[in-house]
C-alpha cells in the first residue's frame, strides 16, 4: 500500500521533504496554518526548485485533515514548536513514523524530558532529520575508515561554517534573520542549533569510530544581542568522549563561502569529509596532507534528502530496523548543546545533561 505522508510546515525544508516523498511515489499532504505559505509553495518554491508543481500534492490547513490517519508525519515547523506539534500528532493520530526536522527542539531540558516520556508511552517511532548520517559521502568516509590501514584515531573535527546568506536565500520571503527563529537561540536558532549538522556528524563519526559517548563539553561562544533577543553567532566546542578523545566542533553564521567539513586524523593519515552545493566528497590524505585517494559524489540540493527518504521506506517495511536517525541521536545533540550553553556561562567544562 502506498504510504500516506503529512508534512507539517510549508517552508523550505517542508518542500524538500515533500518532494523527496513524491519521488518515491508516496501520497503527500502539506499542512500549514498560513494560506500564504501554502500558496507560495504551490506557485513559487516547489516549481522553481523541482521544475513544476506536482498536482498530486494536497495542500491543507490543519482543520482540513483533522481525524485523518497518516503512515508518516514530518514536522518542519520552527524548532520551538517541534515538541508541541509532535506531541499532538502522537496523542491524536499515532503515525507509524514521525520525523522531526533538526534541531529536535529549542533548548529546554524539561520540555525534552516530558516529550521523551510521551514517546515512550506511544507506538510511534520518532526520528530526527539529521540526513548527513545517510548521505553517500558519510557512508564512503566510514567505509574508508573501516577498510584502510590508517591506525588509531588521533583527532576528530567537524565544522559547519555558513553565513546567514545561504539560509536567507532559501527563505527568500524573509527580509532578515530576525523575521524568524533564526536570530533567537532560545527559540532554536543561532549557530549551534541551526547548524547542528556539524555537531551531529561529529557525534555519529565518533561513535562509529569507537570513541563512545560524549562526557563533557567546553564551549567558546560569541553571543550577539539585538533589540529583541540574543543568538550565538560563532560556537566552538571541545567535546571529551568516553575514550578520552577530545574533539572539536565549530559552527558559525558568518563564514562565506560556506565551509562544511569533517576531518579525522589517524596515526597513518587522515580522512576529510566535505559537503558542497554540487558535489560532496571524501579524501584520504597522507601525513603530509597530500591527497592519496578521493571519492566524489555529484549532486543537486534535492539529492541531499534521497538517503533520508529511502531510509524511511526501509523502516516502514521493517519496523525493527536499527536507525541512525532515532530520537536518541537527536537527544544527544540537544544534551551537548545544553551543556555548551552552560559552559559558555561558567567559562569551564560542563558535564552532559541527561535527557532520557
Amino acid at each position: 500500500m502506498t504510504p500516506r505522508v503529512k508534512v507539517i510546515g510549508a517552508g523550505s525544508i517542508g518542500n524538500h521533504l515533500a518532494h523527496g516523498c513524491r519521488s518515491h511515489g508516496w501520497d503527500v499532504t502539506i499542512v500549514d496554518l498560513s494560506t500564504e505559505a501554502l500558496e507560495r509553495t504551490r506557485d513559487v518554491i516547489y516549481p522553481s526548485r523541482y521544475g513544476a508543481w506536482d498536482d498530486s500534492i494536497i495542500l491543507a490547513k490543519p482543520e482540513d485533515v483533522e481525524g485523518q490517519n497518516f503512515d508518516v508525519v514530518i514536522v518542519g515547523t520552527p524548532p520551538a514548536s517541534h515538541l508541541a506539534v509532535a506531541t499532538d500528532e502522537i496523542l491524536n493520530a499515532e503515525p507509524r513514523l514521525l520525523l522531526i526536522e533538526k534541531p529536535l527542539a529549542h533548548p529546554d531540558s524539561e520540555a525534552l524530558r516530558s516529550f521523551v516520556n510521551r514517546v515512550n508511552a506511544s507506538t510511534t517511532r520518532v526520528l530526527v532529520g539529521y540526513n548527513q548520517r545517510l548521505k553517500d559521502n558519510t557512508l564512503a568516509f566510514l567505509d574508508a575508515a573501516y577498510s584502510l590501514d590508517l591506525g588509531a584515531l588521533k583527532s576528530l573535527k567537524s565544522h559547519m561554517l555558513e553565513s546567514w546568506d545561504g539560509i536567507l536565500k532559501a527563505h527568500f520571503w524573509m527580509s532578515s534573520e530576525k523575521d524568524s527563529y533564526l536570530a533567537f537561540t532560545d527559540q532554536g536558532g543561532g549557530a549551534l542549533l541551526e547548524h547542528s549538522h556539524a555537531l551531529n556528524l561529529f557525534l555519529y563519526l565518533a561513535r562509529e569510530l569507537g570513541q563512545g559517548k560524549p562526557i563533557n563539553v567546553e564551549a567558546n561562544i560569541d553571543w550577539v544581542k539585538h533589540e529583541s533577543g540574543i543568538y550565538d553567532r560563532d560556537s566552538q566546542l571541545h567535546i571529551t568522549m568516553e575514550s578520552g578523545l577530545v574533539g572539536e566542533v565549530r559552527q558559525d553564521l558568518h563564514t562565506w563561502p560556506a565551509k562544511k567539513e569533517a576531518l579525522a586524523e589517524f596515526e597513518k593519515g587522515s580522512l576529510l569529509w566535505t559537503m558542497g552545493d554540487s558535489r560532496d566528497a571524501v579524501q584520504q590524505l597522507s601525513l603530509e596532507g597530500d591527497v592519496v585517494k578521493e571519492w566524489h559524489f555529484p549532486k543537486t540540493r534535492p539529492d541531499d534528502f534521497k538517503g533520508e527518504i529511502a531510509h524511511l521506506e526501509h523502516l516502514l517495511a521493517d519496523p525493527y530496523l536499527a536507525s541512525p536517525l532515532d530520537l536518541s541521536a537527536g537527544l544527544e545533540v540537544m544534551s551537548v548543546a545544553l551543556a555548551a550553553f552552560a559552559s559558555s556561562k561558567s567559562a569551564g567544562p560542563v558535564s552532559l545533561v541527561e535527557l532520557a
